[in-house]
């Protein structure tokens, strides 16, 4: 989801003896940097890694990819705005931080990021972040042998990316310079792209279709669309849900709704016969409360992470062609399972559980 980030001045000092023990981090990882600030609230040397699953667990054709949000600065970590806050207090832009995001969704089963993504060059830092992102899934390849993939969220509410003809050709730039890339997330051969509330802000599904004809005419790639309206997969090749149906959380019937959502898709594709895409979403909590100047806020209790178990729990009863996690990293809305100060890396830890239970 796109969400307005907020900046606030800050000093953040470095300590010495932390310094020291990056430096010794560097030496010991191989050459891969990492620059931790010094803050009573932030235990960098203390967090565990989870350990990483054998490459050969984690199955490609049952992907786990989790939204990903790449355009923090160090000036934005506040509790008037956000409900928690990372271990590490990060800048989206620095190679460190990339490296220890990635490394930790690896090593936690998750195949990828969907990354929010603003336009071509954005200032926010979203296009040159996530080719960042591509990068180093190539040297975690060669290191490792994990096969990392990632791709955008098409953030349609982006201010460069209003009107059929800046969609038209912000999708022909990501399809040039990204789609060809093996660390982009493909699914069958195809390269997927993932598209935030396409019929909001008065956009319709005749502007999609128009869209589509002229980016992707013979459907060479797969589009995933936000949204609970199965009129979405007359011209999208699927559906995801950032929301998790956390009203099905809410209301203990996660099950039923995860396995609705699955039954619908099930009779499009017997109706029209194709072969149309669910994804299931998961959710740690949601609290979005400190907002300023949003309206319509509401709060998805964590419960010491039975929330997330019961969310997982739902989306693999449904028998989903995809898993998505909501959210990697989004600190405004409270939706993170990037270490935190209060629950460090329970979550991470969580994830390796059922996503490397559900890889098989």
């Amino acid at each position: 989801m796109l969400t307005l980030r907020l900046t606030r001045t800050g000093f953040v000092s470095i300590a010495r003896y932390v310094l020291l023990l990056a430096v010794l981090f560097v030496l010991l990882a191989g050459g891969f940097s990492s620059t931790f600030a010094s803050s009573p609230r932030r235990y960098p040397i203390g967090l565990r890694p989870v350990a990483l699953p054998p490459s050969a667990t984690i199955n490609p054709n049952r992907p786990v990819l989790a939204f990903y949000y790449p355009w923090y600065h160090t000036g934005d970590w506040s509790l008037n705005t956000m409900s928690d806050l990372p271990t590490i207090e990060y800048n989206s832009s620095d190679e460190s931080t990339i490296v220890r995001q990635v490394n930790w969704a690896s090593q936690a089963g998750i195949n990828g990021f969907i990354s929010s993504w603003w336009g071509q060059g954005d200032s926010g830092g979203t296009d040159a972040n996530f080719a960042k992102v591509l990068a180093y899934a190539a040297t975690l390849q060669q290191s490792t042998g994990f096969h990392f993939a990632s791709t955008i969220y098409f953030e349609s509410d982006a201010p460069a990316l209003q009107g059929m003809s800046a969609i038209v050709r912000q999708l022909r730039y990501v399809l040039s310079k990204y789609s060809n890339s093996s660390y982009f997330f493909h699914w069958h051969g195809k390269p997927v792209i993932f598209f935030w509330d396409p019929l909001g802000g008065g956009r319709t599904l005749s502007m999609w279709q128009s869209v589509r004809s002229q980016v992707d005419p013979h459907n060479t790639t797969i589009w995933s669309a936000e949204g609970v309206n199965m009129n979405l997969l007359s011209v999208f090749d699927g559906i995801h849900l950032f929301s998790a149906a956390y009203w099905g959380i809410l209301h203990n019937n996660i099950n039923a709704v995860d396995q609705g959502f699955r039954s619908q898709i099930n009779a499009y594709n017997q109706a029209h016969h194709t072969q149309k895409i669910w994804a299931a979403g998961v959710l740690p909590g949601y609290n979005d409360t400190k907002v300023p100047g949003r309206t319509g806020t509401y709060i998805v209790p964590r419960n010491n992470g039975a929330t997330y178990r019961m969310s997982w729990n739902g989306a693999l009863s449904s028998n989903p062609d995809w898993v998505t996690i909501t959210t990697f990293n989004e600190w405004y809305e409270g939706a993170m399972i990037e270490p935190s100060v209060t629950y460090n890396t329970q979550y991470l830890t969580l994830t390796h559980q059922y996503a490397t239970g559900w890889h098989g």
